[in-house]
């Protein structure tokens, strides 16, 4: 249509929509068939007819009712998501119209699409029926001209014989969905489904089949990790084909810090649920993607705010001639009296796990240089490796003897590194059989990260301490949040824990344990 044919038959629907349906002519007929055309033809146009029930408010006159749906920008972001992208993961403040958004896409695919199935998942039975009824009361409220005839109804289903499609609600079991085939799979507040993981296997072959799911998610705080969360960031760092989604708070006109300020201070011990107000603050209307994705300080294995206070330490790398500065980060050069150690902590596969070589400062507590990339293959880590160790004289060098580490240590021998840190006369660095060296591991650098004793100036690798949880699940093991990593701090856990193995006074064959700085005293194991 031409924009001025298009203004035409607006202005023709509009009085359309005046009328009574008992007042319709033969022109008001086809005016309906062009406009159902377009509905079917874009989303948007649909949303122009849908119209949602919102609860009123108490001391609020005219509030709530029947209101018009209304188009933010962050609705035409997620609208663009939905149309272009066959797996959608969606982060979101609460009360940002995204479950009703979702609601009018479910009901306009089985309304325009031929044997359309569209699946609604969620938490029980009663929420389901709840994400359902969205459905249907944009489907009520529709223009007669957009309404084809229901099924028998029931709570559970909403079905179209003319377009023998169907919208059905399934509650989180271990065996909803299973025997169905469909179009789109919609998993509305994903986070809180108890069964996500059987669900999403058993999606897998939807998937794999070219339909369509969408997850949408607000954090938990009380939780450690989730299905949602560990897909919606492993998207974020590409490592999945699910398209991510983030959108704060304030995406929604009126909401500023005067009104977060207010939502705070009026949040209840019920609905605070063992959380503090901060924490539920930052989960359901977080201000960042960031802080959406960061742990409580009850599961974190590292203090908050320490790592907060070494973010504020992060620097720029110095760009050097001699060494790939895209690899290569060196924070500060090699200094007469100062002692170093260096460590490794290989991926498990190019572009999975993330290859981290660093050297330590002993003295100081730096890390001065490092490494700290997920596309490395083992020789490419162990040469990058051995031209960064050599601006810092060669130090006492631990990669850890896992199957790729192994490969390191054997290209460093061929390279000609001659200072490998050896476990009873084998190279490399032996962690231990089950947790146990894990846990002196994390013993070790827990307190000296908490106590500021360490310095990291690479902001990545910071990020990835944020990740590090006492996972509840298994028994507190301390380990990376699903779909996270936690290959920096383990390379400066091996570090710290033998930087007792450097030399640090020339005039001794010993290593000491304790260094004095006049009435100073600082102790490194």
């Amino acid at each position: 249509m031409t924009i001025n044919i298009l203004e035409e038959h607006d202005n023709r629907l509009a009085e359309l929509l005046s009328k009574g349906v008992s007042e319709y002519d033969e022109g008001d007929i086809q005016v309906q068939k062009i406009e159902s055309f377009l509905c079917r033809q874009s989303f948007l146009r649909f949303l122009r007819h849908c119209k949602l029930i919102i609860p009123p408010r108490p001391n609020e006159r005219n509030s709530g009712g029947l209101v018009p749906f209304e188009v933010w920008g962050h609705t035409k972001e997620m609208v663009g998501a939905l149309l272009s992208h066959r797996l959608v993961v969606m982060l979101k403040s609460r009360q940002i119209g995204a479950s009703w958004l979702c609601a009018a896409y479910d009901l306009w695919f089985a309304l325009f699409h031929r044997g359309a199935v569209v699946l609604l998942y969620s938490k029980g039975e009663l929420e389901a029926a709840e994400k359902l009824d969205k459905c249907r009361k944009i489907y009520t409220h529709l223009p007669t001209f957009l309404k084809p005839t229901l099924n028998p109804d029931t709570a559970m289903s909403l079905g179209f014989p003319a377009m023998n499609s169907k919208l059905l609600a399934m509650p989180s079991t271990p065996t909803a969905g299973i025997s169905f085939t469909a179009s789109i799979i919609d998993c509305d507040e994903w986070e809180e489904h108890p069964y996500a993981s059987e669900h999403y296997n058993a999606a897998k072959p939807v998937i794999d089949a070219g339909g369509q799911f969408i997850g949408t998610f607000t954090i938990n705080k009380t939780r450690a990790t989730s299905l949602a969360r560990n897909i919606y960031t492993s998207a974020r760092s590409k490592d999945n084909s699910f398209f991510p989604l983030f959108f704060p708070y304030n995406v929604m006109p009126g909401r500023d810090e005067k009104w977060y300020e207010a939502r705070a201070s009026e949040l209840t011990s019920d609905e605070l649920g063992g959380v503090t107000p901060e924490l539920y603050m930052q989960g359901n209307y977080p201000r960042s993607e960031q802080e959406a994705l960061s742990h409580s300080q009850s599961i974190a294995a590292f203090n908050i705010d320490s790592l907060t206070w070494m973010m504020g330490q992060v620097r720029n790398p110095i760009e050097l001639p001699d060494v790939d500065n895209k690899i290569v980060h060196i924070y500060k050069p090699h200094s007469i009296g100062n002692f170093y150690i260096a460590s490794t902590d290989t991926s498990h596969g190019v572009g999975k796990d993330f290859s981290v070589t660093l050297v330590l400062n002993v003295k100081t507590g730096e890390v001065v240089a490092d490494i700290l990339h997920n596309h490395l293959s083992e020789e490419e880590l162990a040469s990058q490796s051995v031209k960064m160790l050599g601006l810092y004289g060669n130090p006492l060098w631990c990669i850890e003897d896992n199957d790729w580490g192994r490969s390191v240590i054997l290209a460093a021998q061929r390279l000609g590194y001659r200072n490998l840190y050896s476990d009873k006369d084998k190279p490399g660095f032996h962690t231990g059989v089950g947790d146990e060296g894990r846990t002196a591991l994390w013993g070790s650098l827990i307190p000296a990260i908490n106590n500021k004793q360490i310095i990291i100036y690479n902001k990545n690798g910071i990020n990835q301490f944020f990740d590090v949880i006492r996972n509840a699940e298994k028994g507190g093991r301390i380990e990376a949040q699903q779909g996270r990593h936690d290959d920096y701090p383990m390379a400066l856990a091996i570090a710290w824990y033998k930087k007792g193995e450097v030399q640090t006074d020339i005039y001794s064959s010993k290593p000491i344990s304790t260094l004095h700085f006049g009435n100073n005293i600082r102790v490194w194991r």
